[in-house]
């Protein structure tokens, strides 16, 4: 195939590897190759707004991005829309001006596979219909499409193909609302001779799909590490994995948002538009810790980095001084200190992230400037859940003393207490027990001398129309200390959609080792449930092998997945491995399941106290209590 018939970024490719062999021939075998551009590598998810801004408007900020994820118009099954005809011209002239001083610059267009608009041209077999045999939403304004049929997966396609991939002006596809298959991936791959760009949203980055994929956004999931429900070193493995094994060049793009929002589409949607706006500039600012968070994690890898607001408008045209570091190229992968922290040393600074449940004071060589503080130093406290980029600088230190350390990996003598930022509190046992509570009531960490010991505690609730009940307002809580324990107590409101409970939580947690939880509800509107689940989970990595006992049943848990029921349902379970032994006994029978049926990797033990129609005004409770033992 001759370079003038192949696509843009293929030849900025091509010219870019002749250009590195001949650098690379006339310097050292062993300098590093320095594939893509420099970092860190910012991108906007949705909402670059290509087909809609002009040059003037939008030149200075798309100059900076390195990945343009949607933001040209979005396509849900409405190919033959005007506004996407009409959007092409913009998003051409722009793209033809933005080549010029961003050669760099990766640009995906958004077609939804799973999500249709109301249109009466997508013919009526193709939707999906719920039990009543009726079109249902996942998202406003939108209808779920079936997705089992050959002739939807080769409509999308063909679409792509002639709509997308016979356009120089894009470098490939993103595909929103999608998983790795063995069909639409492959064969979008194949396209423009093998060559062709293909990012999908799976929420979750999988552990398949390299082969054909050359990246995957991780939407928000990041924010489940922050919540406790994702573990970190589970995450960043799966996402240096992505970054390494995926088809060249690698774009897989981790995008998060500020803690301290509400993230309901359906409720987010109805705010007017002038207030959503008014909110997302106070949200900017609110939560940089996530911000560095983030930015930190996807510097240890190659992938791309953006912030937002999410269900609120994605792809807000933020910039933070983080962003215009100077680090240039990675010198080498990342690699893992004693203390948790993970580190990269770049040619222009280090970036350290930790994902640990503790805070680590990390030393380096000579003085360093914080990009998001401007402190000198060599010493620097890098908090849980948090992140530094630090340059090398001649200049003397400033900026006085840093923190002291919260929280450490140490157990204490007696059972302690610290309040950490983000509305979390920290207990820990002499035992070696130690949790991490929010404002609210949820558990984010349960561990046990530093690793994690399970997750779960705080139910999960679905209604019928399959909105997930969040916390929208809570209390602050309640902490009290006496007889050796400590006991918290919390309450709010939890809502789904228009469905809402009220919930009172008391938790104490011991010098024994234990905790205990007690919830009472109180149904405020009338419910329709799909399902309401108090539950525990315990990752497969840690408790393959384990032997789980009730008083119904004993079994070994499987390394490998066979069937997904392990043990039936009772108000007694014990787990025991080589080094520790749980014992939890609850109010409702609680159940173990293997959930890699479901695509997670952890074995499930679950209760459901309540399902289908619930009456306002109607009360009920649950209580669970766990105790960790040190095994024989």
């Amino acid at each position: 195939m001759s370079i003038s018939r192949t696509t843009p970024l293929v030849r900025r490719l091509f010219l870019a590897s002749i250009l590195s062999f001949l650098v690379q021939g006339a310097s050292s075998a062993a300098e590093p190759r320095h594939d893509g551009p420099p970092f860190p590598r910012i991108g906007n998810c949705y909402g670059a707004s290509l087909g809609s801004r002009s040059w003037e408007e939008g030149g200075a900020y798309w100059s900076k991005l390195r990945l343009i994820c949607g933001g040209c118009f979005d396509l849900h099954y409405d190919w033959e829309s005007r506004d996407w005809s009409k959007a092409l011209a913009r998003v051409e002239d722009n793209l033809a001006r933005l080549r010029k001083v961003n050669p760099h610059v990766i640009v995906l267009p958004y077609v939804d596979v799973i999500e249709g608009i109301d249109n009466p041209r997508i013919p009526k077999s193709w939707w999906d219909l719920n039990a009543e045999g009726m079109r249902w939403s996942g998202w406003p304004g939108y209808y779920r499409i079936n997705m089992k049929l050959p002739e939807v997966l080769d409509y999308n396609l063909t679409k792509v193909r002639e709509e997308i991939l016979n356009r120089p002006c894009f470098d490939g596809v993103f595909y929103d609302c999608w998983h790795v298959d063995d069909w639409l991936c492959p064969k979008t791959a194949a396209l423009r001779d093998g060559r062709a760009i293909v990012m999908i949203n799976d929420w979750n980055l999988p552990r398949k799909g390299f082969a054909t994929l050359n990246g995957c956004l991780a939407e928000d999931e990041f924010n489940r590490v922050m919540e406790g429900k994702v573990d970190f070193e589970d995450f960043l493995s799966r996402y240096l994995r992505w970054c390494a094994e995926s088809r060249k060049p690698a774009v897989t793009m981790l995008v998060v948002h500020p803690r301290n929002m509400p993230m309901d589409p359906f409720r987010t949607h109805e705010i007017p538009w002038a207030k959503r706006v008014e909110q997302r500039r106070a949200l900017q600012q609110s939560d940089l810790q996530s911000l560095r968070f983030g930015l930190a994690t996807a510097l240890m890898g190659d992938g791309y980095f953006g912030y937002d607001c999410a269900n609120m408008g994605r792809g807000d045209w933020w910039w933070f001084p983080e962003y215009d570091a100077p680090l240039g190229y990675p010198k080498g992968p990342a690699r893992k200190d004693a203390d948790g922290t993970w580190r990269r040393d770049f040619d222009g600074g280090t970036v350290i992230v930790n994902g640990s449940a503790y805070d680590a004071v990390v030393h380096l060589a000579g003085n360093h400037r914080d990009v998001s503080s401007g402190r000198v130093a060599r010493e620097f406290t890098v908090p849980m859940l948090d992140g530094r980029i630090l340059l090398p600088t001649s200049e003397p230190a400033r900026g006085g003393y840093d923190s002291l350390p919260r929280v450490t990996a140490q157990p204490p003598k007696a059972v302690r207490a610290a309040v950490l930022d983000g509305g979390l509190h920290a207990v820990q046992t002499p035992g070696g027990l130690d949790l991490r509570i929010a404002d609210d009531g949820q558990l984010r960490n349960i561990l046990w001398h530093g690793k994690t010991l399970c997750r779960g505690g705080f139910p999960s609730i679905l209604s019928s129309d399959r909105n997930s009940f969040v916390v929208e307002k809570s209390e602050p809580p309640t902490v009290r200390y006496g007889d050796g324990q400590y006991g918290f107590e919390f309450q709010g409101t939890m809502r789904g959609g228009k469905e809402c409970v009220d919930y009172h939580e008391k938790l104490q947690v011991g010098p024994d080792d234990s905790f205990a939880i007690q919830f009472h509800f109180i149904a405020k509107t009338d419910l329709k449930l799909r399902l309401w689940r108090h539950y525990f989970t315990f990752p497969i990595s840690e408790y393959a092998g384990a032997t789980a006992v009730n008083d119904r049943a004993k079994v070994v848990l499987p390394a490998k997945f066979g069937t997904a029921e392990l043990l039936p349902g009772m108000c007694k379970t014990i787990l025991q491995n080589g080094e520790k032994t749980l014992s939890i006994e609850s109010s409702t029978a609680m159940g173990l399941v293997d959930h890699r049926k479901y695509g997670t990797e952890e074995y499930l033990l679950a209760g459901y106290p309540v399902r289908g129609e619930v009456k306002a005004g109607a009360t009920w409770s649950f209580h669970v209590r766990m105790s960790i033992e040190n095994s024989p």
